[in-house]
């Protein structure tokens, strides 16, 4: 393997001590994000694309990896991805259930980093504005430039960016410093611009037009990757599942069955599969069926959906999707959240229920149990279960060594390495 496919970009892992895990809020997004999107079809180079095998690419092509921090319980997974000639570094949420790339400019009220055009060499101003609106009264907006964006160690030249000049609180106090859509142009809004994915197929930076992720668990490390041009077919536990798309907005497939250990509950539905979504989200008969299983969870008007926090409910068989005709699982592990604040011997539920969607969202509550390809050009979804890695305790010698280097000498000041 040459110098250039060992490329490997890899971050620390880092915690946000004053993070708060808000399992409400996440649904409010969540839902308002995907409530009766308004497709604008545009026809272009991604009609053109040729058929190619995402098996070979994953063999083939050069490895353009983006290491994911994870935060508080899995709520968020963050990049840092460089923008600007002089590589300004923002932590960007990767969403696969948004299709624009934006962070704050320098004007902008945050306490989080902001873009400096004027350092930057390769900036280009673009005309236009762009505004994004929530239902959750959560809404960012600006004007549009162009630049250099490095994702990876993959470098797009040109992409259009969305530099917001306002923003609201929630944005503001977020861990993140923007977001980086992989959905399909057509929910753009930023009418007229190729989104990130797009401008690394028609500019050649990647062998096969897909990209995949896997997201780690908090109890099991953490972190998390995506690849550009090919997947870890290492991360894949047996063969790809290849769902195709049923409407080209987000990444929504077909679910043809849903079950709770083996019992059939006769629900179908459309599926969205949403990087950019903390929690598994569906209207609410749908939630109900899934929680009659689980012996003392209930629906409560201020907190959601809870369930017990016990060794019983914690051994339940979880529930599956069945897609593509296979049935793709989700563990009690990943449903059982952060405690629920006065309710003690509860914990939030990884299930929400909403019934402003008509479809439902497969957050990453889904997706940290399965391995998944996105594949623009032949307009499907792979899934596969995924392979996590086995968690390596330190040594004895290491956790002495990480010790004295956080414990402060008498009368010196603490330094962290």
């Amino acid at each position: 393997m040459s110098e250039e496919q060992e490329k490997v970009l890899s971050f620390q892992l880092t915690s946000n001590p004053n993070f708060t895990v808000r399992t409400p809020e996440s649904v409010k997004h969540a839902t308002a994000k995907h409530e009766e999107p308004k497709p604008k079809p545009k026809k272009g180079f991604l009609s053109r694309l040729k058929e190619l095998d995402p098996k070979t690419a994953a063999a083939n092509t050069p490895l353009y990896y983006e290491a994911l921090t994870d935060v508080a319980r899995d709520v968020q997974y963050f990049a840092e991805v460089e923008i600007g000639s002089n590589m300004q570094k923002f932590r960007l949420d990767l969403d696969t259930g948004s299709s624009d790339l934006w962070v704050a400019d320098i004007t902008c009220k945050t306490r989080r980093r902001r873009f400096i055009k004027a350092n930057s060499t390769s900036f280009k101003p673009v005309k236009g504005k762009f505004q994004i609106s929530y239902g959750d009264g959560s809404a960012v907006r600006g004007f549009l430039g162009q630049d250099r964006v490095n994702i990876g160690g993959l470098v797009i030249e040109d992409q259009v960016i969305g530099l917001a000049t306002a923003q609201s609180m929630s944005f503001s106090n977020d861990v993140i410093d923007g977001i980086l859509g992989l959905g399909f142009n057509s929910i753009s809004c930023m009418p007229g611009t190729l989104t990130p994915i797009d401008n690394m197929i028609k500019q050649n930076l990647i062998q096969s037009p897909i990209f995949s992720v896997w997201l780690g668990r908090s109890t099991d490390g953490g972190g998390g990757e995506y690849r550009f041009g090919s997947y870890d077919a290492e991360r894949v536990d047996g063969e790809l599942t290849w769902c195709p798309v049923t409407v080209k907005r987000y990444w929504q497939i077909k679910c043809d069955g849903l079950f709770f250990g083996d019992v059939d509950l006769q629900l179908t539905s459309d599926v969205i599969v949403d990087t950019g979504t903390t929690l598994v989200i569906v209207p609410t008969d749908v939630a109900k069926a899934i929680h009659n299983h689980i012996p003392g969870s209930y629906y409560d008007e201020n907190n959601g959906w809870i369930v017990p926090n016990t060794p019983e409910v914690a051994n339940l068989p979880g529930f599956q999707l069945l897609l593509g005709g296979t049935k793709f699982e989700v563990i009690m592990k990943d449903l059982m959240r952060e405690e629920v604040e006065g309710k003690e011997g509860f914990v939030y539920s990884g299930i929400a229920s909403s019934d402003r969607i008509t479809t439902w969202i497969l957050g990453d509550v889904f997706i940290k149990q399965n391995y998944c390809v996105f594949d623009l050009g032949q307009e499907r979804v792979g899934i596969a279960k995924c392979k996590h890695p086995v968690r390596v305790q330190p040594s004895i010698l290491e956790q002495m060594k990480v010790a004295a280097v956080a414990t402060p000498s008498k009368g010196g000041k603490c330094t962290i390495m």
